[in-house]
């Protein structure tokens, strides 16, 4: 079991730790995060769509993010909420139809945009199928959010679509472990993040005793910069539940996890405005999610001007 303890009471150390490691794991100290399209920049674009992804990596974003259902049929389709209603002229879950009653559906029909005008129901944004994604973007790394239950049907429904060379680009991701391990089970070289539960047990820990039991053999870490967790206190005769904002991450923390895994990425959700992005310049994380890249693709150009930074490291997968 590995302690921070000496990070935080010795600062030398401390400074000298995290200036080796982030010179150790990026071409550069000075490289910014990678910016991930959170299921293509849903701010800007109706998510999850052909457009959005297209418009993100158009605008500068590093990478993909994207979140996958499979249909009654087996076909694996790049849409989000649990119906169909949420974005589209449609209503059901997919799990529940066949592609053919969803391939007509407008994926943006709902989306509002900044004047709230609709502005993308003529247009007919379909559901792409993930196939359609992975060969419309064939250089780009994506990260793929299993979403659908039962978690088999959705795992076998993705080995059969996605090649083991296809898979070279793509990074695993989901808040259900019974998606990553069966992936991990029938797919040992496919590259998943680490559970979250392990993920946000550590991150605990470590701010609460500043050390932690959990080893860390993961090479990717995904959690929010901040976020709201139900916290439930026992009583002899009941129990009281609070909502609170934790804010888990900190220049320890982040030091912490390089140390113990030198090539492990860190990447950050919820990266949507200016003061978040600062901090997650600040924390020297790999990369960050955002749902806004028009906003936050400008902070990054004018932090690199400012500081004549390097806009992100050379390795065009971090360290897949």
């Amino acid at each position: 079991m590995k302690k921070m303890t000496s990070m935080r009471f010795n600062q030398a150390a401390f400074k000298f730790l995290t200036c080796f490691i982030f010179l150790f794991v990026t071409s550069s100290a000075d490289a910014l995060p990678w910016v991930i399209a959170h299921r293509g920049g849903g701010q800007n674009f109706p998510e999850n769509t052909l457009l959005s992804f297209s418009k993100s990596l158009e605008m500068g974003c590093d990478a993909l993010e994207l979140d996958v259902q499979v249909t009654k049929d087996g076909v694996v389709v790049v849409y989000h909420p649990d119906d169909l209603k949420h974005w589209t002229n449609g209503i059901g879950k997919i799990s529940e139809l066949h592609w053919e009653d969803i391939a007509h559906l407008n994926a943006g029909y709902y989306f509002k945009g900044e004047e709230e005008t609709y502005p993308f129901r003529d247009l007919n944004l379909k559901i792409p199928k993930l196939e359609e994604v992975l060969d419309a973007f064939p250089k780009t790394l994506i990260i793929i959010d299993m979403k659908s239950l039962p978690a088999e049907s959705l795992v076998n429904a993705l080995i059969q679509t996605i090649s083991d060379e296809e898979s070279n680009r793509l990074l695993f991701y989901s808040t259900n472990s019974e998606h990553l391990e069966l992936l991990s089970r029938h797919k040992p070289h496919w590259k998943t993040f680490e559970k979250r539960d392990i993920t946000r047990q550590r991150l605990l820990d470590l701010n609460q005793t500043g050390e932690t039991e959990l080893s860390l053999i993961s090479n990717w870490i995904g959690f929010e910069l901040k976020r709201k967790m139900r916290v439930t206190e026992t009583f002899a005769l009941g129990k009281g539940t609070s909502m609170v904002e934790f804010h888990l991450w900190s220049p320890e923390v982040v030091a912490y996890l390089k140390e113990c895994n030198p090539s492990v990425s860190l990447i950050l959700f919820g990266i949507n405005k200016k003061d978040e992005w600062d901090q997650a310049v600040s924390l020297g994380v790999d990369a960050i999610y955002t749902d806004n890249p028009h906003v936050i693709l400008k902070l990054k150009n004018a932090e690199a001007i400012k500081n004549e930074s390097i806009i992100s490291s050379e390795n065009p997968y971090f360290r897949l």
